[in-house]
């Protein structure tokens, strides 16, 4: 549960972000058109190099004599293709053409790089507190309910 909130988060974080800078000329937003839009965004955030992050970031959690076995095992399961899919349909449901092509623009800038590097690593310093405040409140509820 934890790995695929984690995955999911890491993935759909990026999404948050956009930028005008560089991004192509407005085309009409259509759906073949977001698809297109969505493709190049996914050569600016390769789905393959999330998953390697998040991977790394789900190992360093483990003993260090676990880790190396964990990571080996998680490549073998994920489905990367699986993964680009899912972010290609997502990106295309809740996004327009112009917002896709920002997101592209962003992500292909040097800041958007590098803010897509460090994004598992800010999550991972993020998700136990989160984790914490939810428990701590299902916990508040619980009891007031019952």
């Amino acid at each position: 549960m934890r790995l695929c909130l984690i995955l999911c988060l890491v993935l759909a974080g990026p999404l948050a972000a956009q930028s005008r800078a560089g991004a192509p000329a407005a085309a009409p937003d259509t759906p073949s058109n977001r698809l297109a839009a969505a493709k190049r965004y996914l050569k600016a955030v390769p789905p393959e190099e999330l998953v390697a992050g998040t991977i790394e970031q789900v190992a360093s959690q483990l003993p260090p004599d676990r880790q190396e076995p964990f990571k080996a095992a998680l490549r073998k399961v994920i489905k990367v293709e699986r993964i680009e899919e899912i972010t290609l349909q997502a990106v295309t449901k809740h996004f327009t053409v112009k917002e896709i092509n920002a997101l592209a623009a962003f992500y292909s800038s040097p800041e958007g790089r590098s803010i897509s590097r460090k994004f598992g690593a800010y999550m991972a310093d993020v998700m136990p507190a989160i984790q914490q405040e939810l428990e701590e409140a299902i916990e508040v509820i619980h009891k007031e309910v019952h």
